[in-house]
């Protein structure tokens, strides 16, 4: 269950003097309060979307919208509200800076592993496993077991899945035991570049 809404938070009050009420026709002074309204997902603020202003006579303490004020007092309510700056605070986009964040650290981190990925390929290592596409159009591993010069010996995995999101299951030291193999390093490389190897790990 996703818990989302709207909230509001206090962002100035004030005062304007010498204006008559439209209630009680008293010339008196009106207190004000400037609410920020905005949208919450788990309690956390993602943007603003509207401020309030909340209006009260001094003397018969009827509350107002600022929309239902006669203009004469709405002009000197806007012109207090300029003189002061009221602005919406930072934290009211909370949840859209930690999306963007988040989009930011994927680039980067997506950046690091194809950078980490050419190294291993351009660098095997003993314990390197592979993700490979087969003939067959399945999918499996190969762990490197050793390397010698300009040659990669390796073993296949006994298994084999048809989605690449169940390769991790596979992946596992008791289910390399049978089909082992050699391959220089020129041609794991070129398995790279056509995408049949397509994810390399480094334990």
């Amino acid at each position: 269950m996703i818990f989302y809404g709207t909230r509001s938070s206090n962002l100035k009050n004030g005062q304007i003097i010498n204006v008559d009420c439209p209630n009680c026709n008293e010339n008196t002074l009106m207190k004000y309060s400037v609410f920020g309204k905005y949208a919450h997902v788990y309690w956390i603020p993602f943007f603003p979307f509207e401020k309030i202003t909340a209006v009260e006579c001094n003397s018969c303490k009827k509350t107002f919208l600022d929309k239902e004020l006669p203009q004469s007092i709405k002009t000197k309510l806007d012109r207090d509200k300029e003189k002061h700056g009221i602005k919406t605070p930072i934290w009211m986009f909370s949840g859209l800076f930690l999306i963007i964040t988040g989009i930011a650290y994927g680039f980067y981190s997506s950046d690091k592993t194809d950078k980490d990925e050419a190294e291993y390929i351009k660098n095997p290592k003993s314990r390197d496993v592979y993700s490979i596409m087969n003939l067959a159009a399945h999918y499996t591993t190969v762990r490197v077991d050793k390397v010698i010069k300009d040659s990669v010996y390796f073993t296949e995995n006994d298994y084999e899945t048809d989605q690449t999101t169940g390769i991790e299951d596979i992946d596992l030291p008791k289910n390399y035991t049978i089909s082992k193999g050699v391959l220089s390093k020129k041609n794991i490389q070129e398995l790279y570049k056509k995408e049949t190897i397509f994810e390399v790990n480094r334990r």
